[in-house]
């Protein structure tokens, strides 16, 4: 995989600031889409939340779209573009969810436990399993990469200049929102979550700026701790 942290083309002038007005509201569509729904309908099971969850993702995904296609760029530009080789790319990204999969199963073993409670109704649930490994392939592993490590950090990146330096910076920003934005895991569970953000976004990276290899892998990490609560629960203390 091609190593390309800068960008063909970098921000400069009036133009950078656009991507904080499209950042900025972004969010705040985000937040009134999420509170507006919670207002206007209550699931009353997971299963249903999940749906109207992903509903309500795919409407911020059209809008970050629309922002996109606004100032004239394409989707490719915050990495969502075709991999060199699809086969490639599964087989690497199915790698490294295996390998995040041992080192948080074997970090749990060692007693550093993230805040999971919200997850142990899936514990020998099958449907609530299966509707939850749906919805974490599209809601973690396609939303929250297209969210995080495509439009967040591609906007600040090119916020700041759009140079090495930008990206890096952009990079640790998105990987302290994201973990900021488990905050129900506990404090263990947002370092935890934010360290993984990073990770993901230097294997956006070393992928030639492209998404799919970390919307893959996380897809199928969280998907696979799904599977594993069906048998066991997630992990007390």
């Amino acid at each position: 995989m091609e190593n390309q942290i800068e960008p063909a083309a970098t921000a400069h002038g009036p133009r950078r600031f656009r991507y904080l007005i499209d950042i900025v509201v972004l969010i705040a569509v985000v937040f009134g889409l999420e509170a507006g729904a919670e207002a206007i309908y209550t699931p009353n099971s997971m299963e249903s939340r999940f749906v109207f969850g992903g509903a309500i993702q795919m409407l911020e995904v059209l809008v970050a779209c629309t922002l996109i296609w606004l100032r004239r760029e394409r989707l490719a530009d915050i990495g969502l573009k075709r991999p060199q080789s699809w086969p490639r790319t599964f087989i690497i990204s199915i790698l490294i969810a295996a390998v995040v999969f041992a080192g948080i199963y074997l970090s749990e073993k060692a007693g550093f436990h993230r805040d999971l409670t919200r997850f142990s109704a899936l514990q020998g649930n099958l449907k609530l399993t299966v509707y939850t490994v749906v919805y974490v392939l599209i809601g973690a592993g396609f939303y929250e990469e297209f969210m995080f490590r495509g439009f967040l950090m591609q906007g600040l990146a090119m916020l700041f200049g759009g140079n090495r330096g930008a990206w890096i910076t952009a990079c640790i920003i998105q990987g302290f929102l994201f973990g900021a934005s488990h905050a129900y895991q506990n404090p263990l569970g947002m370092l935890i979550t934010g360290t993984l953000g990073v990770l993901l976004a230097v294997l956006v990276f070393v992928s030639g700026r492209n998404l799919w290899p970390a919307i893959i892998a996380h897809g199928l990490f969280d998907a696979s701790r799904a599977v594993l609560f069906y048998f066991q629960g997630p992990p007390a203390g």
